[in-house]
């Protein structure tokens, strides 16, 4: 998705030199699907924290209220291990999402250029 909007930018740029009503339209559109891209990419994305805290408050629990040794520790490592894979994976989710705010954001500069209502 980011090459797709990197490549998108390029191109909207050099058009948008000579704007026509066909590419004003064209663009409105891509903008909109960019949206709702990103849209979706923050629910996942808080979706993905949200179980994350989840996991971490549940190894919280566990490490206090089950037996230390054998099975309890057991339970607690599995429990902190898919924890761990929840917080990398919502990092990888925030990072994408910051890339992909920030181009969208972008595009919203580019829209105001098109229409002429630049600074």
């Amino acid at each position: 998705m980011d090459k797709k909007l990197r490549d998108y930018i390029e191109y909207i740029e050099k058009a948008s030199k000579k704007p026509t009503p066909e590419l004003i339209e064209y663009h409105k559109t891509m903008v909109q699907q960019f949206q709702h891209e990103r849209f979706i990419h923050l629910i996942v994305t808080m979706f993905f924290a949200l179980f994350m805290v989840i996991f971490f408050v549940f190894f919280g629990v566990i490490e206090i209220w089950l037996p230390k040794g054998g099975w309890g520790d057991m339970i607690a490592m599995g429990i902190g291990l898919i924890d761990g894979i929840f917080l990398v994976v919502t990092l990888f989710y925030v990072h994408h999402y910051y890339r992909l705010e920030n181009g969208v954001q972008e595009l919203e500069e580019i829209t105001r250029k098109l229409y002429g209502r630049d600074k």
